[in-house]
Parts: C-alpha cells; structure tokens; sequence
C-alpha cells in the first residue's frame, strides 16, 4: 500500500488513453526517418570520411533494438508515468535519479526540442526557398534562402513554432495525438513521395542540376569541382564505416523510445509499448537502409561523400545546405514544394513529441517531491500538466535562442557528451536490477521477461554508448572528434552532475523540513 503523505498524492491524475497506434506515432515522429536520413547522409561522412551508409544504419539500429528490449521490458514490469527515471530511481535511489533527471532533461531540451526547431528553419525552409527559386529562376527566392539563417528571422519564426508545440501539448493527450497522427500522415506521404523520387531519377542528370543551382546563387562551383576538392575523401572506407556507426548511425533514432515516459497513461502498456518499438525500429531501419542505397545509385557515393567534405571544409557557395533533400527538390518547382512541406512538418512533430513526453519527466520528479509539488498539478479537463510544460517549453525558448544567437555549432560541440551519458544511465540501472533489489525485480520484471534478456540488452546498449564517449574523445580516425570544444565539453558534464546533486540535497532538506526522508519515497512505487 502506498501511504497517504508519501505522494504529491493518491493518484497521477493523468489518464490511460493511449494505444498501441498512438504510441507507433509518436515514436515514428520522433525518428521521423527521411529527416535523419538527411541530416545523417550530410554529417556523418564529416567526421568519418569514406562511411557507407548503408552499413552505418543497419549497424546503428543493433544499440536502437536494445534500447527497444530494455524500454519494452520495464514499460511493461513499472508502467508508470515518467518511465526510466521511475525505475532509476527506485532500483538505485535518488541521488542517482536525480543525476539521470538532469543529464536526460537536458538531452531532450537541446536534442529533441531546440535542434529539430533549428533545423526547421535553417534547412527546411532555407532548401525550400532556395530549390522553388533554383527551379523557377526567381533570384528573390534564393536570396530568401539566406534570410532563414539571420538570427532575428529566424528566431521569431522558431517562436512561433514554440507557441504551437506548447498549445498542443497543453491541451492534453488527445489533442496532441490527434495532431501527431494528421502531422505524421502527411510526413509519411512525403517520405514515400522521396523514395519514389529517388528511383526516377536519372543520375546522369545529377552534374547538371548541382551545376545550375550554383550557377542560378552566383557561385562557380561545379559538380566535378566539388569531387575534386574533397580528392581521396570521397573513397569507400571500411574501417571509418563500422566507427561511424555509433554514434552517428545510431543518432537516426535516439529519442524514439520516449513514448514509454507516457506509459502511465497507455492501456496495456506491455504490449502496446513492446510492439511500437520494434516495429517502429524496423520499420526505421529498413526505410533508412533503402534511402542509402537508392541515394547512392543516384549521386554516387563518391559525390555525397565529396559534399560532406566540401560542407566541412570550404561550405558556404549555397545560402543552403547540399543535402540528398535539396538535391531531389532541384528536379521540380513541385517536388521543391513537396519536400520542403515535409521536411518541415517532419521537424516540428519531432519537437512537439519531446514536449509532451519528457514534461512526464518532470511531473514524474514532482510527484516525488525531487521537485516542488506545484510541477505535478494536472488540469482537470484537459488531464494535462500544465507547470512540467510551460516550464520546458520556457527552456525550449532559452536553448533555442542560444543556438540562433550563440552559435548552432559550438553548441552542439561542446554539449555532445551529454546525450550519451543521458542514455547510458538508465540502462546501467536495469543492467544491476536483478541483484541489487532482488524483490522488486522478482514482482515487476519476473512477470514479464527473464533477466538475462534485460541484463544482456542493458549491455549492448551500454558498450555501444561508452564507444559514444570514446568516439567523441578520443583521435580514433584523424584527429579528436570534439577538438577544441574537448575541455568545455567535460567541463559541462561536471557542471550537469554538479547540478543534479543540487537537486537532490535540496529535496532531502526540504523534505526534512517537514519531517520526511527523500530514501522513504523512493522505496515506493508511484501510484497510477
């Protein structure tokens, strides 16, 4: 039984109206394939010269079906409200927890609410201005395309993608997965659209269409110009292939198990859970793997791998990035439209879905008195917790304006080390599970799973997260992937953790204040 005073209070307040569907949506519009599929193709070659991306998917997706098994399994054994903190918590107590709190909340605010919101702007509406204008001869349009990186610009349009994600998430489950579900239609539609584009394109019409889009923005840049500027970086590498797969391969899908934070409000949480994981990895896999393939045969590996180098070391003859996205919009004023509308949509899902799943985050850590009680308030109407939203879409507000007025790059260097660390945590608590609460795991995870299944998926996700760090630290191929940005990355993970034991000892004064012990709560699970 759960004591009256060891709560916020009796019951979440929150309702279990999500279904098997709803949770495949939100996990396919936090992958959302064709936009990771760009931004993969163009970044990953930078940092690893020669990667094919077939291989760096398909290899990317092992640490993703981890993921999917250890998620799956305690989505079903602890199917509450706040996912893997819940579980953190309780297994290794709340100092730990709240060191996971923040590492993971920030994770999210920087990766799934501010980039996506950036990459809305600065690549989907800057290639959709820029390819309707290559495509029409308009110079106005093209000169657009530059507009969407002036930091004012886009900023206020990054508002006013904020305020729609907020309202959304404000207005409680059904709104949003209404909202998801017409959103990722349309993506989906955009995304088969690509793929039937791919295969009718003729790649003997590549160096003329990448030729008149330099030409049409004033540059002299050349198809053949740009292989040769990247020489024997833009060669097959296989050793450079297998590296790139973790982390970039699988950064595709980070995020796509944070529909378990709304298990609390799922019915049959176990099988609703278990089954829009897998089939949304797979699912992702397979249709990032064709991509590949098909781009390959398009434009030839040579040529998108030269484009990465080129981007990396002497970009800026396009007001816009040369992505495999600009490239298939090159062919038409429509299909420039078509992507562009998709593209965009697809980013601003990926947002809303981070909003609404990770304020679960949040309530969960109030319902627990980590934080002040009033995070936890739930709307009566519209079963929505307002405070854990407003106060992540205020963050959502703060990060954003810093990667527009502070520097996308920098900001994305010197926070890398982050996002691993974020998802190793909870996994080292699954991992030590069995034997360090023998009884808990025997009445939660017994009835679901055996515990070599979690012991052996928490493993796999976890070598593959520490090469992550290792990856990022460490001159692996040519030279220290985080460079100069090394020191103040580390330096940030120790401010993180600095803050989450802030968080903690807090609360366990706070709560002595009023005669309570922090350990005596977490020795509970949370009610429904």
């Amino acid at each position: 039984m759960v004591s009256q005073t060891t709560f916020v209070r009796q019951s979440t307040g929150l309702v279990r109206s999500l279904g098997f569907f709803d949770q495949f949506i939100i996990s396919q519009s936090i992958i959302i394939f064709l936009n990771s599929f760009v931004l993969t193709s163009l970044y990953a070659p930078i940092f690893f010269p020669g990667a094919d991306l077939v291989v760096v998917f398909a290899l990317g997706s092992i640490p993703a079906f981890a993921m999917a098994a250890v998620y799956s399994i305690m989505s079903a054994a602890i199917p509450r409200s706040g996912g893997d903190y819940v579980w953190s918590t309780r297994i290794l107590g709340p100092f730990y927890g709240s060191v996971q709190f923040v590492f993971v909340l920030v994770t999210a605010v920087i990766g799934g609410l501010a980039y996506p919101t950036y990459y809305a702007v600065s690549i989907a509406l800057s290639q959709f201005a820029f390819s309707l204008g290559a495509t029409t001869n308009n110079t106005s349009l093209i000169n657009d395309a530059s507009n969407f990186s002036k930091p004012n610009i886009a900023f206020a349009i990054s508002l006013a993608i904020i305020a729609i994600g907020t309202i959304v998430a404000l207005l409680g489950l059904r709104v949003f997965a209404s909202f998801q579900k017409i959103a990722t239609v349309l993506f989906l539609v955009v995304a088969a659209g690509f793929l039937i584009l791919l295969l009718a394109i003729k790649p003997s019409s590549i160096p003329g269409l990448v030729n008149n889009a330099f030409s049409v923005a004033g540059s002299n840049v050349t198809y053949s110009g740009i292989i040769q500027q990247a020489g024997s970086s833009s060669g097959f590498n296989w050793t450079n292939t297998l590296l790139a797969s973790i982390p970039w391969g699988f950064l595709a899908f980070t995020g796509f198990n944070y529909g378990s934070y709304l298990s609390g409000e799922t019915r049959n949480a176990k099988s609703s859970i278990t089954r829009a994981l897998f089939l949304s990895v797979i699912v992702a896999t397979l249709l990032m793997v064709l991509m590949s393939a098909l781009s390959y045969n398009d434009f030839g590996i040579q040529f998108l791998n030269s484009v990465s180098y080129v981007e990396a070391n002497n970009g800026g003859s396009l007001p816009t990035l040369l992505t495999t996205s600009l490239l298939v919009s090159l062919t038409s004023p429509a299909v420039a439209v078509f992507i562009g509308i998709g593209l965009f949509v697809g980013f601003v899902v990926v947002s809303v879905s981070y909003l609404v799943t990770i304020s679960r985050l949040l309530f969960a850590a109030s319902f627990d008195r980590l934080l002040p009680a009033r995070i936890s308030d739930v709307n009566d109407r519209l079963h929505s917790p307002i405070y854990a939203v407003s106060i992540l879409s205020a963050l959502w507000v703060i990060v954003t304006a810093v990667l527009w007025y502070g520097g996308f790059i920098s900001t994305l260097l010197n926070t890398s080390l982050i996002a691993p660390i974020g998802y190793t945590l909870p996994l080292i608590s699954t991992l030590v599970f069995y034997w360090r609460k023998r009884d808990l795991f025997n009445k939660t995870v017994s009835t679901v799973a055996k515990p070599a299944t979690l012991v052996l998926s928490s493993v796999v996700g976890i070598v593959a997260f520490l090469f992550y760090i290792f990856a990022e630290t460490f001159p692996i191929v040519s030279g220290t992937f985080l460079g100069a940005s090394l020191s103040l990355a580390y330096e940030l993970v120790i401010v993180f953790l600095a803050v989450g034991t802030v968080i903690y000892f807090v609360a366990r004064l706070r709560l002595r204040g009023f005669g309570d012990e922090l350990s005596r709560i977490y020795a509970e699970v949370p009610p429904e």
